[in-house]
């Protein structure tokens, strides 16, 4: 057994990530990396045609989510206190995401059981793909896994083939 050494949690041998925290496990397989530098790194969005987004007072801005889901346009609000992860009910697998699209056609559609994460980070809501097989969008484009993406009220998230409406307040 592998016990992280950031949160304690006990993993199989040979794991290479903590599934609680994400903190790389092989210590004793540090591989190095050729550092990049400044000028060779592409941000998320640089060089889009948005209008220029005024800055934010840290630990402000929307208090909740409103998603209004698929053909059902059945609506599912929940607060931005902490993560809420999306997903599909798995009780054998100890899965039990804030919103559960099981009944929402999840697994027809292409919903993964720990599919993505919304949470509020800097006063900015955003959302991250968990590693999903079938992917996640915003507004048609994929998200790069673990890497998060602002979300915006308006947005049309997808998670597969499930289309939800973000509504923030």
């Amino acid at each position: 057994m592998i016990k992280c050494p950031f949160c304690g949690t006990s993993h199989v041998a040979n794991t290479l990530f903590c599934s609680e925290c994400g903190t790389y496990l092989l210590e004793d397989d540090r591989r190095g990396t050729d550092p990049l530098g400044t000028d060779e790194i592409g941000w998320v969005g640089e060089g889009e045609d948005e209008p220029e987004a005024s800055p934010q007072v840290k630990g402000t801005g929307p208090l909740s989510i409103r998603l209004k889901i698929g053909d059902s346009g059945r609506e599912v609000e929940a607060t931005l206190a902490k993560a809420i992860h999306l997903g599909r009910l798995d009780p054998a697998s100890d899965v039990f995401p804030e919103v559960d699209l099981t009944s929402d056609s999840g697994l027809e559609k292409g919903v993964s059981r720990r599919h993505a994460r919304v949470l509020k980070r800097e006063g900015t809501v955003v959302v991250e793909d968990l590693g999903s097989i079938n992917g996640t969008f915003i507004n048609g484009k994929r998200l790069a896994p673990y890497l998060p993406e602002a979300l915006h009220h308006g947005d049309q998230l997808q998670l597969g083939k499930l289309l939800i409406e973000v509504q923030l307040r």
